[in-house]
């Protein structure tokens, strides 16, 4: 008997590992900006991240989230602005989901130069050794400057979700056409902290992120879905672009 409930045990224990999937949690905080007389005070938000071997779910305080079902092969953005949702079938081309009224920043977002330089330093974050790299980029004739901390070296396999999935998600992110890959795949691994600072209109934006938590957990029943009120549409609308 005793012998029984300690095999039960062992399965029990067993199972739950193998249901686990990997857990991202990371902080990012916009420092306050100061416009044509008008001050946006502070914002900070959490990001969370699911990863199991069929899926990936992006959620967030900014407005929207990303779910990608790679059984099917296909991206949902998903807009709670909206309660709405679109789907995309990798490769990603953001620039075709822009709203009309917007065909010329997406021109202008086309024509984005960046440029990657490894920074040949090493600094452990949250206890994990990590890379730095200098991005630059311009965008619409304004700089943006990214200081980056990314790590191969981490303590859950990442492979997959960082060969198949980062790329794709990294264009939605950051408005990436297709040949911005190549540059931007010089920073290697996960990205565990990153600075951000951007120039625009005369006003400076400045930014800061950072992974605070990386584990295994079980997720909740039901997390890789789309809520059932969300209604498919095919491309953003200017509401939804206030948070995208």
């Amino acid at each position: 008997m005793r012998k029984t409930a300690f095999l039960l045990l062992i399965f029990m224990l067993l199972a739950a590992s193998l249901s686990a999937d990997v857990y991202i949690k990371t902080f990012t905080r916009v420092d306050p900006i100061n416009v044509m007389g008008q001050s946006i005070p502070a914002r900070e938000t959490y990001t969370e991240e699911w990863i199991s071997d069929n899926f990936y779910l992006r959620e967030g305080d900014d407005g929207f989230s990303y779910l990608y079902d790679l059984k099917k092969s296909l991206i949902y953005l998903i807009l709670p602005r909206t309660k709405s949702y679109i789907e995309i079938k990798p490769p990603v081309n953001i620039f075709d989901l822009l709203p009309p009224e917007m065909s010329q920043m997406a021109r202008a977002l086309e024509q984005m130069s960046l440029s990657v330089t490894p920074l040949g330093e090493t600094k452990v974050i949250n206890g994990i050794k990590s890379q730095g790299y200098r991005l630059e980029m311009t965008v619409m004739m304004y700089p943006m400057e990214m200081t980056i901390w990314a790590s191969e070296d981490l303590p859950v396999n990442l492979k997959n979700y960082l060969d198949k999935v980062w790329p794709e998600i990294l264009k939605i992110q950051m408005r990436l056409a297709e040949n911005a890959l190549s540059e931007i795949n010089k920073i290697r691994g996960l990205w565990i902290a990153y600075e951000t600072k951007a120039s625009f209109m005369g006003y400076e934006v400045n930014s800061r992120a950072e992974v605070l938590e990386i584990s295994s957990k079980t997720p909740p029943a039901g997390k890789y879905a789309i809520p059932k009120d969300y209604k498919k549409k095919d491309r953003l609308e200017l509401e939804d672009h206030q948070g995208f």
